[in-house]
């Protein structure tokens, strides 16, 4: 049986050190400055409806970027509680809401998504953004976000699809031998998004929606595009291809970045839903 996950770098930061956390937190800093994802941020979080005065849940916040943004929305009135199992990750998430003015309206809490340690019925709203895919038995954690929204209140789950990746490249056959290989490595379950409807209105959701966003970038040196080198690492450590095939794969996306703009990006998902009353 295939173990999925193998290469994810999300999969279990629970122990990371400072170093290894502000690196981390990095990565997850410089995806959430891209114009994309400001605009797809913007909508998810526009669909779940986040209101002033609202309690709201942030689960595996990491850096906190969703944070600070559901910090602003609910105001001074309200709360937003990021929740993460790293400590070192957390530490970097409230240097930088201190830094973005937005510290005094968030709770920077530890925890585990599947046993989250919080009362029932204590969020108006609960959030996760990109984490579910990275974890073990993700989707144990529905009704546990589930739990502990007020009756009515809302979930919302933005994931990726890491199958449906895309990279400007001459070669179709081993882009896409690359980019399944690097959708079974690189994420414990890259296809869980596709199952989160069904997921949502099986725990008792109502109202459940979906909507699919495409971040993409043009430049080669941004999160989507370097991507393709976590994506050929992951191939050839997986014995998908080889590395004389994953160097030539690399220099010809190289090639098409000198000639002009090139297309790197990953289709994410929003799936929404209710509480009943």
């Amino acid at each position: 049986m295939t173990e999925y996950g193998q290469e994810s770098l999300w999969r279990d930061t629970a122990t990371v050190d400072a170093e290894r956390a502000r690196d981390l937190a990095a990565r997850l800093e410089r995806r959430a400055k891209a114009a994309d994802e400001i605009a797809a941020r913007n909508a998810y979080l526009d669909l779940l409806a986040i209101a002033a005065g609202e309690r709201v849940l942030d689960v595996g916040c990491g850096s906190g970027a969703v944070t600070r943004e559901l910090a602003r929305r609910v105001g001074s009135r309200g709360v937003a509680v990021g929740l993460d199992p790293s400590p070192a990750l957390l530490a970097v998430a409230r240097e930088l809401a201190k830094e973005a003015g937005v510290g005094d309206r968030i709770e920077f809490r530890e925890g585990d998504a599947l046993r989250l340690p919080l009362p029932d019925g204590s969020f108006d709203a609960v959030v996760c953004v990109t984490v579910l895919s990275h974890v073990p038995r993700g989707e144990a954690a529905i009704p546990e976000f589930i739990r502990v929204l007020r009756p009515g209140g809302r979930l919302g789950v933005f994931d990726l699809d890491t199958d449906m990746t895309a990279f400007t490249h001459p070669d179709r056959a081993l882009t896409r031998r690359i980019v399944a290989a690097a959708s079974d490595a690189m994420a414990v379950n890259g296809w869980l998004v596709r199952q989160l409807p069904s997921l949502f209105q099986r725990a008792g959701l109502v109202d459940v929606r979906a909507r699919g966003f495409f971040p993409l970038e043009t430049e080669r040196q941004s999160f989507y595009g370097n991507m393709a080198d976590r994506c050929a690492e992951a191939a050839v450590k997986m014995g998908v291809v080889t590395e004389t095939e994953g160097r030539a794969w690399l220099d010809a996306f190289h090639e098409q970045e000198a000639r002009g703009p090139i297309i790197a990006g990953r289709l994410h998902i929003f799936v929404w839903g209710r509480k009943p009353a």
